[in-house]
């Protein structure tokens, strides 16, 4: 197999990033782009398996974390797949880290989309801009897709769904999925509830605040409306969930 050169990149945590992931994939036997692809079951595309070891860029955790696994497994003699992504997770997390804040770009407008750059690598100054909370459907809709297919629902093959379907970025990147999940398993590990169970109780709580929102604006043009009736119906909207108020009444 033929070996990848590694890109021209200064002393810092990236290439000491880049070197690690390269020395991997020399104790594998040097693994095609190709081989890679199918060894991850197509859930990341070989171009973004190749950039990933070539570009002078930090590519997504996503692709890193399914090579890795792949790579271990492949190393003779065998190498523990999760001690190699607890390894490779430390040094993606310090070449994210020193990454040069890209203080140029102006502060994000209330409603402004995110698009983050074609790398994959989103910048802590484009994943603070806000996502169109609509473009959460999208990805809804993509778990509910794969769930009926009978296909996996994790990060990378939700991503991967994404990315076919041209809607990735416009929902803020693979981060802003693991960013999903990573609040999922807090907000369920303090409730006490299984990631389904915490899901399930969250859009319940998402509709009774519609509902509420609808119920307060209702009570607010009606004629006949008393006002503790409608204060009641304010208090309503934060006490059933805060973080979904409106900017202006925080």
């Amino acid at each position: 197999m033929a070996r990848w050169q590694m890109p021209d990149l200064p002393e810092g945590p990236l290439r000491t990033f880049k070197h690690e992931l390269h020395a991997l994939h020399g104790k594998a036997g040097y693994p095609s782009a190709r081989n890679l692809y199918l060894a991850v079951g197509k859930v990341v595309s070989h171009t973004k398996i190749h950039h990933a070891f070539i570009k002078p860029l930090l590519p997504s955790w996503g692709v890193v974390e399914v090579v890795v696994e792949q790579l271990a497994v492949q190393v003779r003699p065998r190498l523990d797949a999760d001690t190699e992504i607890v390894r490779f997770k430390e040094l993606w997390d310090e070449a994210h880290d020193s990454h040069t804040p890209m203080a140029s770009i102006p502060a994000p407008r209330t409603g402004e989309q995110v698009d983050g750059p074609a790398s994959g690598y989103i910048p802590q100054s484009f994943r603070a801009r806000p996502v169109v909370a609509a473009n959460n459907g999208l990805i809804y809709q993509v778990l509910v897709d794969l769930h009926k297919a009978g296909m996996s629902t994790s990060v990378p093959h939700v991503a991967a769904e994404l990315e076919r379907r041209g809607q990735l970025e416009l929902c803020g990147g693979e981060e802003y999925l693991y960013e999903c999940l990573r609040a999922a398993m807090k907000g369920a590990y303090e409730a006490g509830l299984s990631i389904p169970e915490f899901a399930s109780l969250n859009a319940r709580k998402v509709r009774d605040t519609a509902v509420a929102r609808r119920e307060r604006l209702a009570s607010l043009l009606s004629p006949h409306s008393e006002a503790d009736q409608g204060l009641r119906e304010h208090e309503r909207v934060p006490e059933l969930h805060p973080h979904r108020m409106h900017p202006q009444q925080t």
